[in-house]
């Protein structure tokens, strides 16, 4: 059994085949050896789906962030953050594309990474935040609609 360091290039695609010359089966009659391919298979994670070049992931928000806005990071494939502003009266499901964070294109560019707005709620409340919630409630009037 032989091992081999093997350089994935950036921007391979899924499918994408490696070659590695003479590595594959002994050649018959002194016959040079064939090559060896190694096929390439991207998984997505947990944390990031690729689809294209773009990198799809989601970005957990609380509520009065939604509703008043923020500035807030996200961490990229690099694992640095980027920064993003979240305007004032996102939804859950909405998307805020980060340019140039996205899958390598192979060519010296990239796609861009695509943030999946998912608003997170408190399970457990106390009293007091009980009593902000049915105020805002009382003098809010909003109401969606079905």
């Amino acid at each position: 059994m032989k091992n081999f360091l093997v350089k994935i290039p950036a921007g391979i695609r899924n499918g994408e085949k490696i070659r590695l010359i003479g590595e594959g089966k002994k050649g018959i009659n002194g016959a040079k050896n064939g090559d060896l391919f190694i096929k390439i298979n991207i998984e997505n994670t947990e944390k990031y789906k690729l689809k294209g070049y773009d990198l799809y992931t989601d970005l957990l928000i609380e509520p009065w962030e939604a509703v008043l806005g923020t500035k807030k990071g996200i961490e990229t494939i690099e694992k640095e953050n980027a920064n993003v502003i979240i305007p004032k009266g996102i939804k859950t499901g909405e998307k805020i594309r980060i340019e140039q964070k996205g899958y390598k294109d192979g060519k010296g560019g990239r796609g861009d990474l695509i943030a999946e707005i998912k608003i997170g709620f408190p399970n457990k409340l106390t009293e007091e935040q009980i009593k902000l919630y049915e105020k805002l409630k009382e003098v809010s009037g909003f109401r969606t609609e079905n």
